[in-house]
């Protein structure tokens, strides 16, 4: 996170109420709900925006780096099972929005829906739904995700101590660079 994002997320703090049922609210990783019975439920959600965080292969044939449709999907539900796994969830489910270009939207869609599923599958996680537009700019993919926490709880950031473990799930730096 950029300065600017951390300073946003402290004005969105002491904007939002807290209630008794909103455990972590922004800032982490994701939020942590408190359900009337059974594990916590932890939501997350991420957006990615053609151009800024990834090149789309079929919109700019040749570019160097840029990724399939399929690419971006699996991309696009990787961020967030990240995400997740920080703060030790089990992914549930998944809502995914898409803003599609008018160009080549049917296809490009099929291809991305694809990929979100390649990645869902492999942490048995269930597409509930989303919403699809089409649109005059480029691709944007925007997918949320709900998991549950486990009975020892999830970890939060400010939990972690220095001597333990860190692991990353990509190289750091990609979504500044476009990648």
């Amino acid at each position: 996170m950029t300065t600017g994002e951390f300073a946003f997320l402290e004005w969105l703090r002491q904007r939002t109420p807290s209630t008794e049922r909103v455990l972590l609210g922004p800032g982490d990783d994701t939020a942590i709900l408190r359900w009337p019975r059974g594990p916590h439920c932890l939501v997350t959600t991420d957006m990615l925006l053609e151009g800024s965080c990834f090149r789309l292969a079929e919109t700019h044939p040749g570019t160097r780096g840029a990724g399939t449709a399929r690419q971006v999907g699996r991309k696009a539900m990787a961020v967030n099972l990240s995400d997740m796994a920080a703060m030790a969830g089990i992914p549930v489910a998944a809502v995914v929005s898409i803003g599609l270009p008018r160009k080549g939207g049917r296809a490009l869609a099929e291809e991305l829906y694809l990929g979100l599923r390649e990645r869902a599958d492999a942490f048995n996680t269930a597409i509930i739904g989303g919403d699809t537009n089409s649109w005059d700019g480029p691709l944007v993919i925007n997918v949320a995700l709900l998991g549950e926490a486990t009975p020892r709880g999830a970890v939060r950031r400010k939990r972690a101590r220095p001597g333990e473990g860190l692991f990353v799930t990509a190289p750091p730096g990609g979504r500044v660079l476009g990648k």
